[in-house]
């Protein structure tokens, strides 16, 4: 038995992310597999999807957004800070560190995020009550991560 061939393409994610851009900007909708790991524990890499739309409000701490950090650099994280025009973004999976960025420099805001095959709205009860459960402190972050880490992948 012969697997069928698929033919694939990769591209960096400045190049591609670059064209997400231009199209939320025109009015898309854009669906993204998540890939990496610094929105553990509520979205796992490869498995979950966000649709990102174009921002309609301003965006607000807790949001979650895609942003250019820097030119072609960007990251989809969570809204922490927001000082006059200065964003600070940090992934729920990340123990230290943050990003910042100019708050023209949100890309995309979440319409919908898959997790499971099943669609939580980002302003939903559940969506909303996992974000103001998961902890602010880095020690508490670090000890949750790592409980989900050893998790078995159907538990996560």
């Amino acid at each position: 038995m012969t697997t069928p061939i698929r033919n694939t393409v990769e591209l960096p994610n400045e190049i591609f992310l670059g064209e997400v851009k231009k199209l939320i900007a025109d009015g898309h909708d854009a669906t993204l597999r998540v890939r990496g790991f610094s929105m553990r524990p509520f979205l796992e890499d490869r498995r979950d999807k966000i649709v990102l739309t174009r921002p309609t409000r301003t965006p607000q701490v807790g949001d979650a957004v895609l942003a250019e950090i820097a030119p072609g650099k960007y990251v989809y994280h969570r809204i922490i800070r927001i000082e006059g025009d200065k964003v600070t973004l940090k992934g729920d999976g990340n123990v230290r560190g943050t990003e910042q960025c100019h708050i023209s420099h949100i890309v995309g805001a979440t319409k919908h995020l898959i997790r499971k095959d099943k669609t939580y709205s980002p302003d939903g009860r559940r969506w909303r009550y996992y974000s103001a459960l998961w902890p602010k402190w880095p020690f508490a972050r670090r000890v949750l991560l790592a409980i989900h880490r050893r998790l078995p992948a159907t538990w996560r």
